[in-house]
């Protein structure tokens, strides 16, 4: 028979051992953790051109997001350009690796193509994993100083603007105002980009860019905007934004109520103008992760002084906001839904 007392010892032991291989054991879990993180590499999907106003934003987050985090993984921006952003996005929703290596700068304009009836859009905005919008979206009118375009009154008159994929803002944006409003826009589509439409514009192909985003704009393009080579003719908003005071929003050119309400819901479907997101069902840690690190980059100093440098305009919102809005929209009246829908649609062909 074992003694009381060679119990207690073994028993003891036992607790010593257990304990050794315990910590053993979460050393080698936090050691394998720390060398899986610093290696860790994370993709920053950008569905436009080098050159961008997107593009500037998404290599701006990818310079400091992977900075902020834990291990200080290595953020790479690539590109993935056409069909007006739907290729990136299409590739993020359905292909994309949902272990926490990927995410993408999906614009809110993109998010909503599937609800308003582009079949080319395999996605459902409300399933993705969205991290934080870097700022709001001011879509302007733009023309050319020396075109014959000056105020917003001449596009009911006359003028030739640049515009991209079909589905992208800039070609949309034209065609919806001459089928709502009115106005008497030629559309020469197909310019990979805007950067190529801002060519087009310095060499006199066209007037001007309608649907771009102003803050893109004076990032893209600061000697535009310095110079004064360029006018701003309307602002595609519900308010007129401080830094444009005397610039006309789109609802100022409204008639009745139903156009009203059909223009908000156009400029609700691109409020958030550079939102982050992961791809659905990425493990709620890696989310957090994303999200943590969003906010933390949003606070960093050194972040801070690149968005001046770059003239980057940083009006943070958080991914549950996104989301908010996301599912407002989804949301709609289904009378002005099926009317923005045939817009759409018709604008996007």
């Amino acid at each position: 028979m074992i003694s009381r007392n060679k119990v207690s010892a073994i028993f003891k032991l036992t607790c010593v051992l257990v304990g050794i291989i315990l910590c053993s054991a979460a050393a080698v879990n936090q050691s394998w953790a720390q060398a899986a993180s610093a290696g860790r590499k994370i993709t920053l999907a950008i569905g436009t051109s080098v050159g961008g106003g997107y593009d500037l934003y998404g290599r701006l987050a990818s310079r400091h997001l992977g900075r902020v985090m834990k291990g200080n993984p290595t953020l790479i921006a690539t590109n993935m350009p056409g069909a007006g952003q739907l290729i990136m996005t299409n590739w993020l929703y359905n292909v994309a690796p949902r272990d926490g290596s990927t995410i993408g700068l999906v614009p809110s304009t993109t998010a909503f193509e599937g609800l308003f009836g582009n079949t080319q859009a395999h996605f459902d905005a409300r399933q993705f994993g969205w991290i934080g919008s870097l700022n709001g979206h001011t879509a302007v009118a733009i023309s050319w100083h020396g075109s014959p375009v000056k105020t917003a009154n001449d596009l009911f008159k006359d003028a030739i603007i640049g515009g991209g994929a079909p589905s992208s803002d800039v070609t949309i944006w034209p065609r919806l105002l001459n089928s709502v409003l009115g106005t008497r826009i030629r559309l020469v589509a197909g310019y990979v980009g805007t950067s190529q439409i801002a060519l087009a514009m310095e060499s006199g192909e066209v007037h001007g860019l309608i649907g771009s985003d102003w803050d893109g704009i004076k990032i893209s393009k600061p000697d535009w905007v310095a110079s004064k080579r360029i006018h701003v003719l309307m602002q595609l908003r519900d308010k007129r934004s401080a830094e444009l005071p005397d610039v006309p929003t789109i609802l100022e050119f409204t008639k009745t109520e139903e156009e009203r309400a059909l223009v908000q819901l156009f400029i609700d479907r691109l409020a958030y103008g550079r939102p982050l997101a992961a791809p659905p069902n990425v493990p709620e840690h890696f989310l957090e992760e994303f999200r943590a690190a969003f906010r933390a980059m949003i606070d960093d100093v050194d972040f801070r002084k690149d968005a001046q440098a770059l003239g980057a305009t940083i009006e943070p919102k958080p991914g549950s906001d996104i989301l908010a809005l996301i599912n407002r929209v989804y949301a709609t009246d289904p009378k002005i839904l099926a009317r923005a829908t045939q817009e759409l649609r018709a604008a996007s062909q």
